[in-house]
């Protein structure tokens, strides 16, 4: 998975700021998803805070260190099926059982991702076709200009993961152009100046949560702008100033995240698995809710829980063991479908 990008490094070469960031966003991934189940939530209230400020940021930095370990595009397209659409594939059914034993009934469409697993689908189509996208000129920018067009036409949406396809192009795009002198520049920047960044960031989710300056649902990149409840020409100045916002704070995470290895290390190689299994704990909060709704406890449980849960999922043990559980599957899927594709098309 994309969000598991510097394992194509050797140990001996590995830069751990990408690790410690991953970290600091799959938290960020498990303590929104957490918030936003937790009984009582709401967008003008702290917790919208936090909610708002973590979709300003998380996905958007995953998808930039993706596409910045993506530049091996063969690579990249010959591995997209295996490392996504087919984790894709096998987890959405799972998701659906799980769901139908939590609450008595689900449903599952292939074409409509169920919660997060859009994000295997929306890496799909970026491994597989970087290839081709790389050679347009001027990719950047005209990736720009398809996620502003994008949100123009409806149809995009859920279906086929298209809306978040299309609105989160430029993060990827961005990450496959940027070199790492780039990046090397950036992080000379002191410190305090990421810290005031930071801090004015932090005032505009304020300004989203309790100011409804731009609807919550523009975060997710996915609807178009009349679903949010904006005109043509609003929408696209409310998706750019998105785009801004979002790739401000990415530069704050460069900026303030330690370069060394440390705990979050670990947590920040093996973030797949966080990624998945979080999912399953998601729905237990939603079906049963967390004790203190209601009361500052809330926050403190939420926390507690976010980040015990990224800690367990991210240990070694579980990250491989999921791992391997995957590659074993498509081992079997490649003996078993493949041959006989073959032999339809002999």
């Amino acid at each position: 998975m994309g969000i598991a990008e510097t394992g194509q490094l050797q140990q001996k070469q590995r830069n751990y700021l990408y690790d410690n960031i991953k970290a600091i966003l799959i938290f960020s991934v498990v303590l929104a998803h957490f918030f936003k189940v937790n009984g009582d939530f709401r967008v003008d209230s702290p917790a919208g805070v936090i909610y708002v400020t973590a979709f300003c940021y998380i996905m958007q930095g995953f998808l930039f260190i993706s596409g910045f370990f993506s530049k091996n595009v063969d690579k990249c397209r010959k591995r997209a099926f295996e490392m996504f659409l087919f984790p894709y594939i096998i987890l959405m059914p799972i998701m659906y059982l799980i769901r139908y034993l939590l609450n008595g009934y689900a449903t599952v469409n292939f074409f409509v991702p169920t919660m997060a697993l859009w994000y295997l689908v929306v890496m799909f189509y970026y491994r597989f076709f970087i290839k081709t996208l790389s050679r347009i000129p001027y990719i950047l920018p005209v990736s720009v200009l398809v996620s502003l067009a994008a949100g123009c036409i409806c149809v995009f949406g859920s279906t086929a993961a298209l809306g978040r396809a299309f609105g989160f192009l430029p993060f990827f795009i961005l990450g496959y152009c940027m070199k790492q002198e780039y990046l090397d520049w950036i992080l000379k920047i002191p410190k305090a100046v990421f810290i005031v960044l930071m801090i004015c960031l932090l005032g505009v989710s304020v300004g989203i949560a309790y100011g409804s300056w731009i609807p919550v649902n523009m975060l997710y990149l996915k609807n178009c702008y009349e679903m949010c409840g904006m005109g043509m020409l609003e929408g696209i100045a409310a998706r750019a100033a998105i785009f801004i916002i979002s790739l401000l704070w990415v530069f704050v995470l460069f900026g303030l995240t330690p370069k060394n290895k440390n705990f979050l290390s670990v947590i920040g190689a093996n973030t797949m698995s966080v990624y998945v299994l979080h999912i399953v704990i998601r729905y237990v909060i939603e079906r049963f809710g967390l004790p203190g709704a209601g009361t500052p406890a809330i926050y403190v449980l939420t926390i507690a829980a976010a980040a015990a849960v990224t800690w367990i999922l991210s240990r070694p043990a579980i990250s491989d063991a999921y791992n391997k559980g995957m590659s074993k599957l498509y081992g079997w899927f490649c003996k078993i479908i493949l041959p006989v594709t073959k032999r339809i098309h002999l």
